[in-house]
């Protein structure tokens, strides 16, 4: 890491090295901002916005925000076309705070599976909606700001539900979340 600074009356944090310029912004109410940018091309290859309710939620938060920025290839992961085409059509139910940012990451898994011709429902709701709906879907995915509540919704739905990892949701590797639904299913699904 080249630089980091501190901005104490914006509430930022700065870090850059040679690749990337990343920001840390604290909010009221504990809400907190990761982003990085890429110096050469300006786009945004990790954002992730959450509520720091606990200890561990932020902390790996913040350890998938760190290893991106170390990181000077981060690769995503390809879809593992065959182990998809060979199960029945999936139904996956996303969900976050306010259904905003899961919106976009089912959006973003809905058009990898469309690519490669795999069916699919993946639908995007806030955390007060999953228990109307969840009965629809085979697989419930917990976006990072509401992963503290896995052992809730694990008590009431069993080991359908998973968290998605903080780096492949702000970093929306979608081909890693859908290939670890599927080795989910292999192993629950006789």
């Amino acid at each position: 890491m080249k630089n980091a600074c501190v901005i104490k009356k914006c509430g930022v944090v700065s870090f850059t090295n040679e690749i990337y310029e990343a920001l840390v912004i604290f909010h009221e109410d504990s809400l907190m901002e990761l982003s990085i940018e890429d110096k050469k091309t300006g786009e945004t290859p990790f954002y992730l916005h959450f509520e720091a309710r606990d200890a561990k939620t932020a902390h790996d938060n913040f350890q998938a925000f760190f290893a991106f920025f170390c990181d000077r290839r981060p690769v995503k992961e390809r879809l593992d076309v065959i182990a998809v085409k060979n199960r029945q059509p999936m139904k996956l139910l996303v969900s976050c705070t306010s259904g905003l940012t899961s919106s976009y990451f089912a959006y973003t898994m809905k058009n990898a599976l469309d690519k490669v011709g795999i069916e699919a429902t993946i639908d995007a709701v806030s955390f007060t909606e999953i228990d109307k709906v969840q009965s629809e879907y085979d697989y419930i995915l917990l976006a990072p700001q509401i992963a503290y509540k896995l052992p809730e919704y694990r008590k009431k739905y069993g080991n359908r539900v998973m968290k998605v990892d903080s780096r492949d949701f702000a970093s929306c590797d979608v081909n890693r979340v859908i290939n670890r639904v599927i080795r989910l299913g292999r192993v629950h699904v006789a």
